[in-house]
């Protein structure tokens, strides 16, 4: 009884310590490296992807300046010796979906959008801290093909509204078994 016991409490350890497939889980996304990567979906199958866009494919007008003006960098721990600003994020909540048109049988829902201003460089100089940076849109998607999902590489299209500001993304998509 009590070597069941010891086995069943193992088995679990092993099965927590199994590594989570990329895109199986909104914590554990596929990253695309590119707005123009292609994310692969079986039919019947359910997969997170991330996307980082620069500002300007989806504010074209400057119409978000007020939310990317509230993104401030903490400079406390750059110095010298350690040049270092870190990336400085905020959830978007006001972006939401409006449309999307995509393959018959496939379903796009984001989850998650965050605006970004991301590092590039961090210099100190004599006490001044000088930092370069892109501002960025991150969004995680929720793409699900029906087992009866059009299989082939097609072009999805994704339109997010701020309430006042429409912004269209592309989405290239491959189903296949």
């Amino acid at each position: 009884m009590r070597t069941i016991a010891l086995t069943a409490a193992l088995l679990t350890t092993l099965t927590a310590c199994t590594a989570v497939q990329p895109g199986t889980t909104d914590y554990a996304p596929l990253v695309q490296s590119s707005p123009e990567s292609v994310t692969r979906v079986a039919p019947g199958q359910t997969v997170y992807v991330q996307y980082t866009y620069p500002r300007a494919l989806l504010d074209e007008n400057d119409a978000f300046d007020a939310y990317f003006d509230d993104l401030t960098f903490n400079y406390s721990g750059a110095s010298a010796s350690n040049p270092t600003v870190p990336d400085v994020s905020r959830p978007a909540n006001w972006l939401t979906l409006k449309t999307f048109d995509a393959p018959k049988g496939v379903t796009i829902t984001p989850t998650k959008v965050t605006i970004m201003r991301k590092v590039n460089k961090t210099t100190v100089s004599m006490g001044s801290v000088n930092v370069r940076y892109n501002e960025q849109f991150q969004v995680l998607y929720k793409v699900s093909a029906a087992a009866d999902a059009e299989t082939g590489v097609d072009l999805a299209s994704v339109t997010f509204t701020s309430g006042k500001q429409d912004a269209d993304v592309k989405l290239l998509l491959n189903v296949n078994k």
